[in-house]
């Protein structure tokens, strides 16, 4: 988060085409929340005043000029020209959808840098970056949106951030450009809410703002991997993610020397270790991936943020709140940062369905059920020591609680947990698992995790007030039945691609950037309650509250 100064935005048109009120609203919880400008909203365009703007760094425009049955708006001789010196001797201007309505206002259209000429039906489009070294769209990825799709004439020179195309013509979405001293960028998108708060919207919007108000980046992160074993390869994943998101991964470490031969195959260039804590005496390391067992989480962690590194842990985050909490002050007390990659969050599965939860196709949540497994020996790995792994909900129990914490937001009543351990006994794991989270709001949430399950189930089952949805493992779609308005609708809802890279370019983000983190530690160490919370009440027999709710 940056902390850019003021900004003013002006939001005023024909309310029969936009809520300009309510996207006024929505832009300026963008920049104060996400961004930490002072915003200030005012919805005449009479406030556009020499007293007004002087005290501002930059002008956010969500207005528009007269309109057929809309007079109003057009700006003044005397506003057109305050406007053009306020950006020609340094201010910033961000233009947003409507913005390049202004027919009559050339002078101020020329500063914009285009002029509005007509729009798509309302529909869902890809938008495509055109430029990934830009601020304004750092690390984007192409995305699809529900919009006006806005045909501009532009001004040869701007340069194009972002395109969409429309009848094999490409229009340009969002772009940048000079006057005088000052900055510009145009955002085409925008009509209503669902533009408004889609993730990359927000993130141009507030990066927009921080173009124009001067904002430099000039950090750079290298980052390096503690633990580099030959399971699912998960070091070099680590890495690879890491370099992607413009992260240079310039270390790795393993006790295993022959594995770090097999670094230096993978990366050439990097330096590799033996000993972890030689590695932290490296000062360009920035970041440190720990890629280790569960229950060496948290010492290694401590070593790394005690020497000053952001810290990035495998999933599950620790063994005990009572580490995670250790770990989180020292973090704070060392001014660095601690994430945990719980990278399927960006699984498609699950972005479909929260895309649906939050649209409000099925109403309030009050029940889910989510579940894996099968009959089988759980084999021979750590992963099958109790001691070393924490037990089967911290595998990949800890994905089903994170996905299930993060639809239903509401704090934690308790939970109530059954471990079993009746077949596999050769191995100190359980063989099934299940915690049942009782939620302030009324919700609840069953979770099971089984090598004893003879008989399946659903991956998901969520019922909500208006309708509920059903997913089956490996079948690319879940399948939602809607009551919305007291009409029933059947869908079969495809998954949407799953970007496990977006972990690292958030990180990359905050850590470059300072925008928000994504996967705090906070939101990790609830994972680590629930579990904890479920294995008490195992063997208590009663619900048990989680720790730091």
């Amino acid at each position: 988060m940056t902390e850019g100064g003021r900004i003013l935005i002006v939001a005023e048109g024909d309310a029969r085409s936009h809520d300009f009120h309510k996207t006024g609203v929505i832009l300026r919880d963008i920049l104060k929340e996400d961004e930490g400008f002072d915003a200030e909203l005012v919805e005449r365009m009479d406030a556009i005043t020499p007293e007004k703007l002087g005290s501002f760094k930059a002008c956010i425009f969500y207005a528009h000029g007269p309109v057929e049955g809309y007079s109003r708006g057009k700006l003044t001789a005397e506003q057109e020209s305050l406007l053009m010196s306020f950006v020609k001797k340094g201010g910033g201007f961000v233009g947003i959808h409507c913005a390049s309505i202004f027919k009559g206002n050339k002078n101020y259209l020329a500063m914009l840098g285009c002029e509005f000429k007509g729009h798509a039906p309302y529909q869902e489009f890809q938008v495509n970056i055109a430029d990934r070294d830009s601020l304004v769209t750092k690390r984007l990825q192409d995305f699809s949106v529900s919009d006006e799709l806005y045909f501009v004439d532009h001004d040869p020179a701007v340069h194009i951030l972002a395109t969409a195309f429309w009848q094999g013509k490409s229009q340009p979405m969002v772009y940048i450009k000079e006057c005088g001293k000052g900055k510009v960028c145009y955002v085409a998108l925008g009509h209503d809410g669902a533009a408004l708060l889609h993730p990359s919207f927000r993130k141009i919007v507030g990066r927009a703002a921080r173009f124009v108000t001067g904002f430099r980046e000039d950090k750079t992160v290298s980052g390096a991997v503690i633990g580099y074993g030959g399971a699912f390869n998960m070091g070099k994943a680590h890495l690879d993610m890491m370099n992607a998101a413009g992260i240079k991964g310039i270390g790795a470490c393993d006790l295993n020397a022959r594995r770090m031969e097999v670094v230096k195959k993978d990366f050439p260039a990097i330096t590799t270790y033996t000993d972890y804590k030689k590695m932290l005496k490296n000062k360009e390391i920035g970041l440190v991936s720990v890629i280790t067992p569960h229950n060496t989480h948290a010492p290694i962690a401590m070593d790394c943020l005690a020497a000053g590194k952001s810290v990035v842990l495998e999933k599950p985050m620790c063994l005990t709140t009572k580490e995670a909490t250790e770990m989180i002050r020292a973090a704070k007390k060392n001014g660095v940062m601690l994430s945990v990659f719980h990278n399927r969050r960006w699984d498609g599965d699950f972005l479909a369905i929260e895309e649906v939860v939050k649209k409000g196709m099925i109403g309030n949540i009050f029940h889910t059920e989510i579940f894996i497994g099968g009959y089988g020996h759980p084999g021979y790995w750590w992963r099958s020591d109790k001691k070393i792994s924490g037990g089967a909900l911290y595998d990949w129990g800890a994905h089903l609680i994170f996905w299930t914490l993060g639809l239903i937001p509401s704090g934690i009543k308790n939970v109530t947990g059954f471990f079993h351990k009746r077949v596999w006994h050769s191995v100190t794991v359980e063989d099934q698992t299940q915690a049942i989270i009782r939620f302030e709001n009324g919700a609840y949430a069953d979770i099971q995790v089984s090598s004893i399950a003879a008989i399946g189930k659903p991956r998901w089952r969520i019922l909500g007030e208006t309708g509920g949805i059903t997913d089956e493992w490996g079948k690319g779609s879940f399948h939602m039945s809607s009551l919305i308005q007291g009409v029933r609708s059947e869908s079969d809802i495809k998954y949407k691609p799953s970007f496990w890279n977006e972990y690292y370019v958030n990180v990359a983000d905050h850590l470059m950037l300072g925008e928000k983190l994504e996967i705090t530690a906070e939101k990790a160490r609830r994972v680590i309650g629930v579990i904890e919370a479920a294995e008490k009440s195992s063997k208590t027999g009663e619900p048990a509250v989680v720790p730091y709710e």
